[in-house]
């Protein structure tokens, strides 16, 4: 299973019984470094470890110690040892000494004992520092504020160019909470104290290492089992009742389907834009322009195949370097360029998940094509994909029979509202759509620059060189002609309302179409008022000239 690339352990309490750690458990740790990377975050300091645990850092990827504020990286070369903050004001050594507060100072952190945590958090406010005292069971730690093993592990993984998503923390006591939440799932051995195991997502049946063991052993690691927890599912609309419709963050097949135009881009679009906000990373794949819209955002870029591609090896990179999300824009290539490109990218894509376990989300659109089609067989590179097409009875059975959760966009809706159905585990529902954040303009790119068939194009009444109708078979042609052709022309089209009815019936924007109407309205309004005022004016000035005594 290529998920979770990470796991993320506590020393004391988790690993550690008592200053001993079973010997089982370090073969266990083994054993889970040669398919992924292991991490040790805790809130010794890193010459304590050493003298207490001689060796032990042999058996991990990367070390997190002082409770998040120092992170060491373990490869086959030299250790490299980085201080994420500042250490804490020396003041405060002289303020606990007076105090009779013993303690004992890390490279970052001041170390005391818990009973002295409430004298030592009225010390550090009366020196007025921007410092936080941290309890661990019977110990306490001052730390600076913000620092938790929550952010350690995070800068560890960037370091290691990983994602929390795709990691799986464990611990025991209160300052491991932020470590279990910053992970995709959190875990909580057996002897957990009990805050810690009402928010885990999973809780160990056994204690401390026998725990770990039967987790690093067990099904999710090995990829038999499936775990996204609750937590990281995210909203794409509400029932009828009010209640919010959640789909899962991570580890799941998707299938959008409904009629040409009935809004699947827009939807697929709102779920990229959920999975996006919630830290996941994107690949959408976007044979007609559609998604563009999605560069936008924060951390997404654009590929624009009309620019030039990269390899697939250096396209899903990307992924790795910059923990991004990609929109790869195919909409102006031909079909055939198309599936060359497509030919090689389900094997990057799984060599890139097996490597890193990202992107998170590989989305298909306009999935029934005959590029798809070429590929159907490969595309389901694991859980984690999202097909969105029209003609859903054109895909193989092995991706249909993978679909965890297939969403229906309604047809005629009788209250007017974007309405889908959602059916997983044997159960549909309908729904309303939530609102998206990034303009959706259907086709965008396909429409601005691959020409339309002779008969969708936009054809002015006057004539070209040849004699024949001049047309615009895309949007920049359109463009273009508008801005040029004579005024009998443009008042002819505006008064008959064809600009806004082409793009309304062909391109079905009804946002660009609705901004044509009210231009060709308020033309036609304008010119009636004119003529009625040229009427006033004539009248007058016959009867001032000859009719009046």
């Amino acid at each position: 299973m290529w998920f979770f690339r990470a796991v993320a352990f506590d020393l004391d309490g988790t690993l550690a019984v008592d200053g001993q750690i079973d010997p089982d458990v370090l073969t266990a740790i083994d054993r889970a470094r040669r398919q992924r990377a292991v991490l040790l975050v805790t809130g010794r300091v890193r010459a304590d470890l050493d003298r207490e645990f001689p060796g032990l850092t042999e058996h991990f990827s990367a070390l997190v110690t002082e409770n998040g504020a120092v992170l060491t990286l373990l490869g086959d070369g030299p250790a490299e040892t980085r201080l994420l903050r500042e250490p804490i004001d020396e003041a405060v050594d002289k303020t606990f000494a007076e105090r009779g507060i013993v303690s004992s100072r890390g490279e970052v952190l001041i170390a005391i004992d818990g009973r002295d945590a409430n004298e030592a958090t009225e010390a550090i406010a009366q020196l007025g520092l921007d410092s936080q005292v941290v309890r661990n069971r019977d110990r306490a730690m001052i730390v600076p504020a913000g620092v938790t093993k929550g952010t350690g592990l995070t800068a560890a993984l960037v370091a290691l160019g990983l994602s929390n998503h795709n990691t799986i923390a464990v611990g025991d006591a209160e300052n491991d909470l932020s470590l279990l939440q910053a992970a995709e799932v959190g875990v909580a051995v057996g002897n957990a104290v009990p805050s810690l195991i009402e928010r885990a997502d999973l809780v160990t049946e056994e204690a401390d290492g026998a725990g770990v063991i039967r987790l690093l052993d067990g099904p999710l690691l090995a990829g038999r089992q499936r775990f996204c927890p609750v937590r990281r599912w995210v909203n794409i609309g509400s029932y009828d009742d009010g209640s919010p419709v959640t789909i899962p963050g991570s580890q799941s097949n998707l299938l959008v389907t409904g009629a040409s135009g009935s809004g699947k881009s827009y939807l697929a679009g709102l779920l990229a834009e959920e999975w996006i906000a919630a830290g996941y990373s994107l690949l959408v794949i976007d044979p007609e322009g559609d998604h563009v819209g999605l560069s936008r955002l924060p951390g997404v870029h654009l590929v624009d195949g009309g620019a030039g591609l990269p390899s697939p090896h250096d396209l899903l990179a990307l992924f790795r370097l910059r923990q991004a999300s990609v929109v790869l824009d195919l909409s102006s290539l031909q079909p055939e360029a198309q599936l060359d490109y497509l030919d090689r990218l389900p094997a990057a894509i799984a060599a890139e998940r097996a490597r890193s376990g990202v992107p998170h989300w590989v989305l298909y659109d306009e999935a029934h094509q005959q590029a798809w089609l070429e590929q159907s067989h490969r595309i389901a590179v694991g859980t984690g994909s999202c097909l969105v097409t029209w003609r859903p009875e054109l895909l193989s059975a092995d991706l249909t029979d993978s679909v965890d959760v297939a969403i229906h966009i309604a047809e005629g809706s009788p209250t007017g509202r974007t309405e889908a159905t959602l059916t997983t585990a044997g159960r549909t529902r309908r729904f309303r759509i939530g609102r998206r954040i990034s303009e959706h303009v259907r086709h965008q790119r396909k429409y601005a620059v691959t020409p339309l068939p002779p008969e969708r194009r936009f054809y002015f009444c006057e004539k070209n060189q040849t004699g024949s109708a001049a047309s615009a078979a895309t949007l920049e042609e359109f463009r273009h002609r508008v801005g040029h052709i004579d005024s009998h022309t443009l008042e002819y089209h505006l008064a008959r309302g064809d600009f806004s009815r082409w793009v309304a019936g062909v391109l079905t924007d009804r946002t660009l179409a609705g901004e044509l109407a009210r231009v060709e309205d308020a033309w036609v309004t304008r010119r009636a008022a004119l003529t009625e005022e040229a009427r006033e004016q004539i009248v007058r000035a016959v009867e001032d000239r000859y009719l009046r005594s």
